[in-house]
């Protein structure tokens, strides 16, 4: 898959924009602050409706402006075209969504018609960040290539919000402790279906992640994954009736905090190298190698699922790798898969071969010059 085209309305710091694109590598020049970011979050929004910079609709509107709009031309697998728009407006509080000119009644219905993998050196946090953050790479990942997983996991959310709500009503004495009981049964069913998609996914992650980092590190160390969750034990994932037999030995403790303290929204992805953790021992180096093994293994696990390769953001990552990584960066990218880099110039792309092959876009204040 890839998109031909964007168009901007209102959107960051571009007023009117309309940005057309190479199907493989396309080099997005200009010095800081003039837009290259905000044109990969264009592409990440139509991919999954947010902002990987976890910004506000509201951030995203042109100064002075109530209103931004964008669009893409994008060609999916069997060459299928689909204009995809998304607008929103402060006004209305409203962000709405259209495929090829018909509205999109739910916004979860618009995600994963675009894949994308996008790579900014925030990834870098990832390995010593807060555990929210690679519980969102999980969940970014599998919402765009898995609708009943999105389905599963905003339905959790909803459920958990609402037993949160009843242990806190339970510890103000205004609700009986045996009304949790509804709440919890529905948590345990959809907390199970949550872990299973993830606990696999990582697996299936792993083995690509092992095998790319060796091609960086040549061997030197071994790279894995490993997803701590509450609802598995040596390799077991609970049963529903197992877990929710976990969540009523923790209902006193629960009622007291007032919080759900285990399930999904509590799990973690470990990072390991030579089977300790790259949180605690990584150096800069070797945490750079893993957070690019990573993403390179999204791009192949999306392809193995979807049988397409995601579209690749790299937003400013040269700049934190080294000439090696660089290069082994692009040569793995070579014509499978459709790239957008940004950067502050063209001589810091190590250049394998011939740069006229890749199209670059020069940005300056908002606008392609």
């Amino acid at each position: 898959m890839w998109v031909e085209s964007v168009r901007l309305r209102n959107f960051r710091n571009y007023f009117a924009e309309d940005v057309s694109f190479s199907p493989h590598i396309n080099l997005i020049v200009g010095s800081n602050g003039e837009g290259k970011s905000n044109l990969l979050e264009s592409l990440f929004l139509l991919a999954t409706t947010k902002s990987y910079r976890q910004a506000h609709e509201k951030d995203m509107v042109f100064i002075d402006r109530d209103n931004f709009y964008v669009s893409g031309e994008a060609v999916l697998q069997g060459n299928i075209k689909h204009t995809l728009e998304i607008s929103y407006s402060q006004k209305q509080n409203k962000k709405q969504a259209k495929v090829s000119g018909v509205p999109v009644v739910r916004l979860a219905d618009f995600i994963g018609i675009l894949n994308v993998v996008c790579f900014s050196p925030d990834d870098l946090n990832i390995i010593k960040g807060a555990p929210g953050l690679r519980r969102r790479f999980l969940d970014i990942l599998l919402s765009q290539i898995d609708r009943v997983y999105l389905s599963v996991l905003q339905q959790y959310g909803r459920v958990l919000r609402q037993r949160n709500e009843c242990l806190k009503a339970v510890q103000r004495g205004r609700m009986r402790p045996t009304e949790i009981w509804p709440w919890t049964e529905q948590l345990a069913t959809l907390a199970c279906q949550v872990t299973e998609r993830r606990f696999k996914a990582v697996n299936e992650l792993t083995t690509s992640y092992a095998d790319i980092s060796k091609g960086i590190n040549q061997g030197k160390e071994n790279l894995s994954l490993k997803y701590m969750s509450s609802l598995v034990k040596n390799s077991h994932l609970y049963t529903p009736i197992e877990f929710t037999e976990s969540l009523q030995r923790r209902q006193t403790e629960e009622v007291a905090r007032g919080i759900t303290t285990i399930g999904p929204h509590r799990d973690d992805l470990f990072f390991l190298i030579n089977g300790l953790s790259a949180a605690d021992y990584a150096s800069q180096g070797q945490q750079r190698t893993a957070v690019l093994s990573l993403k390179l293994a999204e791009l192949e696990y999306m392809y193995k699922v979807t049988g397409d390769y995601p579209i690749l953001l790299l937003d400013d990552v040269f700049s934190e790798l080294d000439q090696k990584r660089r290069q082994l960066l692009l040569a793995t990218l070579s014509d499978r898969v459709q790239a957008l880099i940004t950067g502050t110039e063209t001589l810091e792309w190590p250049w394998s071969g011939d740069r006229d092959h890749c199209n670059i876009i020069n940005i300056r204040q908002g606008k392609v010059i």
